[in-house]
């Protein structure tokens, strides 16, 4: 079990601000998507941030100290928005642009700078998740008081309620028959997805939900290797280096539920079914 998890809020929302057709937002609703950071996007009667009802979900799963990353300049983040709770201690870490980029490094760079500011999760256990997905209290404890040391939760592709379209561009999750971590298969080929079905015959994506021990994670997220492809530090790559290090260290959560992904402005009137 652990009490602490890691949203990442630190992105430059480039897919949120680009332009699209035949999507009925209002003239607030394009205002917000174009000049906010996508999390900052307000939703229900009460007009509350995105993120808002993500920490509220952690809280209810029982999580006492939530860490947020943010941007450099995410000041007004950071100074004026109410994130405030009762039941936890929320902080804020920022991750730094490195080496003249424009761009952040990436996610395995978001954790590794919290861990830095932040210590104790050096020596502890915490969770991991993206700040623009809202995950069920039901998921978030399932991660939380999961046993293993290292784990990840393992979606059913089924229970996700996205189309056949955007499914196929999430990584696809090979494990082996004790559902531990094998290998993480990024945009497969369709033909080739039933190869990695799992022991029930699901196939099972990572919706970025996941649970590290600092102690033993730490030296992987300081070692990530930039991505080829992305020119970013990503967690894929350090789980991959974890499970080349140490074969079943990263254990496999089954589970069949639906994630809310705000990642474009067509995700906003999705989103607003949900949040009322």
């Amino acid at each position: 079990m652990t009490n602490s998890i890691i949203i990442m809020a630190a992105g430059a929302s480039s897919r949120m601000k680009k332009p699209v057709n035949n999507v009925k937002l209002s003239i607030d609703q394009v205002d917000a998507a174009n000049s906010k950071s996508k999390v900052l996007i307000e939703f229900g009667s009460e007009k509350k941030p995105f993120i808002s009802y993500l920490i509220s979900n952690a809280v209810q799963s029982g999580f006492k100290n939530i860490y947020i990353v943010t941007s450099e300049k995410a000041d007004f983040f950071r100074n004026n928005i109410n994130l405030k709770s009762n039941e936890a201690s929320i902080r804020f870490s920022i991750q730094y642009l490195l080496n003249n980029r424009i761009r952040p490094l990436g996610t395995a760079d978001a954790v590794l700078q919290t861990l830095n500011q932040f210590p104790v999760l050096k020596s502890t256990s915490f969770c991991v998740c993206n700040g623009d997905n809202l995950y069920s209290i039901k998921s978030l404890s399932k991660i939380r008081f999961s046993e293993a040391e290292n784990a990840f939760m393992a979606y059913d592709r089924d229970g996700l309620n996205f189309s056949e379209k955007r499914i196929s561009s999430f990584a696809v999750i090979k494990m082996n028959e004790n559902n531990f971590l094998e290998d993480i298969i990024e945009k497969p080929k369709a033909e080739l997805i039933n190869k990695y079905l799992d022991n029930s015959g699901k196939v099972r994506v990572s919706m970025n939900l996941f649970k590290f021990s600092g102690a033993y994670s730490f030296k992987f997220f300081k070692n990530c290797p930039l991505n080829d492809l992305r020119d970013e530090k990503e967690i894929p790559d350090v789980l991959k280096n974890m499970i080349l290090k140490k074969s079943n260290s990263v254990l496999g959560i089954l589970i069949s539920d639906n994630v809310l992904d705000l990642t474009s402005k067509k995700d906003i009137l999705e989103v607003q079914k949900y949040l009322k």
